[in-house]
């Protein structure tokens, strides 16, 4: 009786052990279909990293070279309105 008791007890723990190895096996399958896919995955983030580096410095450079510019253009405005004042100061003063 009790070593009945204990044939039922292993083939229990049997059943369950097959079941934990088809699980295994199942989740084994569904890694080796996902991999290629974080492959990929891998490799176009990758490659959106280096496109995002790439645009920062053309933005950058822009960003550089309008600021240029504008400080050019006010450069030449002030420039103006103290050649103005300086010619109104000296018509002034005659």
């Amino acid at each position: 009786m009790r070593k009945m008791k204990q044939d039922q007890g292993l083939d229990m723990i049997s059943d369950g052990l097959d079941t934990l190895k088809n699980m295994a096996h199942d989740m084994n399958e569904e890694v080796d279909r996902q991999v290629p896919l974080m492959d990929e995955i891998d490799t176009k983030v990758d490659k959106a990293a280096a496109d995002l580096k790439n645009t920062n410095v053309r933005l950058k450079d822009t960003v550089n070279q309008l600021r240029s510019s504008r400080n050019f253009c006010i450069d030449i405005v002030l420039l103006i309105i103290i050649l103005g004042i300086a010619a109104y100061l000296y018509k002034f003063r005659w």
